[in-house]
């Protein structure tokens, strides 16, 4: 409980993983089918990119989100997701 009381996100990201990427998907794949589910359907997915797959989404988010975006306020939302791209990996839940 006191994990979760004092849990935040962190949003300085970087790219070293501490660990390998088999550990990681297997973390995040034991977490996802272990979590509760209506039903115990355990109809959640995930999606794991790494490498350049991470990087291209990445750059598309940041296209589809200039389409949106005024170009006067874009700068704060270009700084986030440059943010995010900077990471290792980027993990999905669906």
């Amino acid at each position: 409980m006191q994990a979760i009381k004092v849990c935040r996100s962190i949003y300085a990201i970087g790219s070293h993983l501490p660990i390998s990427k088999e550990k990681i998907t297997e973390i995040v794949t034991t977490a996802v089918k272990q979590s509760p589910s209506s039903f115990n359907s355990q109809s959640s997915r995930v999606v794991i990119l790494f490498g350049a797959q991470h990087k291209k989404l990445w750059d598309i988010v940041k296209h589809q989100l200039q389409k949106i975006v005024p170009a006067d306020a874009f700068e704060p939302t270009e700084k986030k997701l440059a943010s995010f791209a900077a990471s290792a990996v980027t993990v999905r839940l669906h």
